[in-house]
């Protein structure tokens, strides 16, 4: 009876395999045919000083950051000063996913809270655009997360959004937590992530704020992350193709 039962767990473990190459022969995509800047405009970065619906930051909240820092000038130090100043005077609260794209940035200002990395990229971009930095706002799926879901073994799903900033001249990538990539590949979807152990992030849409580039879509994350995870193998030759310091 045991050696039955290890002979159907052969066999079972023998057709999931077959079936995961099979699934893998033919890749549907063309990736050289994928647009990864996502339409943005870099040559003409003035066009990301308008705000987006979401991001349209009000006078009047602005002025509640000028009070600390009154006047920036376009160096790589300052957006750190306006990114510092944004993490200790909002307080997160966990909500699973469940507020991303839901709040405009005004309304986080109401109670100077953030529910994640959609909402922290939010402010940081929208306060840092009213200074005169033109900001795109990027979401990404976790691509180890990716390769877990095609096997069926990812949980909830994970990503991360960000910002890209134009500074100094030229585009940069902030993080959140305020680390950030000088020598940042706009074009490159592939971005290694800051523990160079972890697989990396990848780039799965661009644009003003969050409801620009989902269309205001609740099932914008949920749907391109699935694509994501269905083809990940699709852009396997994309992985691994930058190195990035993160400077902070």
């Amino acid at each position: 009876m045991k050696k039955l039962a290890v002979f159907f767990m052969l066999l079972a473990s023998s057709i999931f395999l077959s079936g995961c190459r099979e699934k893998t022969s033919h890749c549907p995509l063309d990736i050289n045919e994928i647009d990864f800047t996502f339409g943005i405009d870099y040559d003409h970065p003035e066009t990301y000083l308008i705000p987006g619906e979401q991001s349209d930051l009000s006078d009047e909240n602005f002025e509640l950051v000028r009070k600390s820092i009154d006047h920036l000038d376009d160096e790589f130090e300052e957006i750190l000063r306006v990114c510092h100043w944004i993490n200790r005077n909002f307080t997160f609260q966990d909500a699973g996913g469940s507020m991303a794209g839901v709040q405009d940035v005004n309304m986080h200002f109401v109670d100077r809270v953030f529910y994640g990395c959609h909402s922290l990229s939010l402010i940081i971009s929208s306060v840092l655009r009213k200074y005169g930095f033109p900001t795109v706002m990027i979401e990404t799926a976790d691509i180890q997360w990716a390769y877990d879901e095609y096997d069926g073994m990812a949980g909830y799903m994970k990503g991360h959004v960000m910002t890209e900033v134009f500074v100094e001249g030229q585009w940069i990538l902030l993080d959140n937590n305020c680390k950030y990539v000088k020598d940042y590949d706009y074009t490159n979807p592939y971005i290694q992530q800051i523990m160079p152990s972890q697989k990396g992030w990848f780039v799965l849409g661009k644009g003003f704020d969050t409801w620009d580039y989902s269309n205001r879509s609740e099932d914008f994350t949920r749907t391109e992350m699935k694509f994501f995870s269905d083809n990940v193998f699709c852009y396997e030759e994309l992985f691994y193709t930058v190195v990035y310091n993160w400077d902070y």
